[in-house]
């Protein structure tokens, strides 16, 4: 099951509010939600309206399976300039919960997140903590 267009256009904007999180908005933090527009479907000028206008309401995806990735592609944005803020991690740690992701699986995720690299941050780790957690 994909995602809708309005879950598309949630999760990007949950991108770019993460991306200005610490206040300075990195060219590699651009150019990673611009790819991930890319590969939804959304075009540059869906992604300017979006930044301009945002969303009318917030719309989740309803299963895990498509919650999860998301996730992972906050915590990609949050290491990807190299420079962790606090306000970052709280973004991370609150829209994880507003998901409905278990707040200790998140917590775990977050930590792990901040003492590796993002790419070594894999999907199978991920997925681990989530079914430690939830079995």
């Amino acid at each position: 099951m994909s995602l809708s267009k309005d879950e598309k256009l949630s999760h990007l904007l949950d991108l770019m509010n993460l991306a200005k999180a610490d206040e300075s908005i990195q060219k590699i933090e651009s150019v990673y939600i611009y790819k991930v527009a890319e590969r939804m479907g959304i075009d540059q000028l869906e992604l300017v309206k979006l930044e301009t206008l945002g969303v009318e309401k917030r719309s989740l995806p309803r299963t895990e399976h498509q919650i999860i990735p998301l996730f992972h592609r906050l915590l990609i944005l949050m290491c990807i300039d190299a420079s962790i803020d606090d306000l970052e991690i709280s973004f991370c740690k609150d829209l994880g919960l507003k998901m409905g992701l278990n707040p200790f699986a998140v917590n775990e995720i977050v930590t792990l997140a901040c003492q590796k690299q993002p790419e070594h941050l894999s999907p199978d780790e991920i997925n681990t903590i989530f079914r430690r957690f939830y079995n």
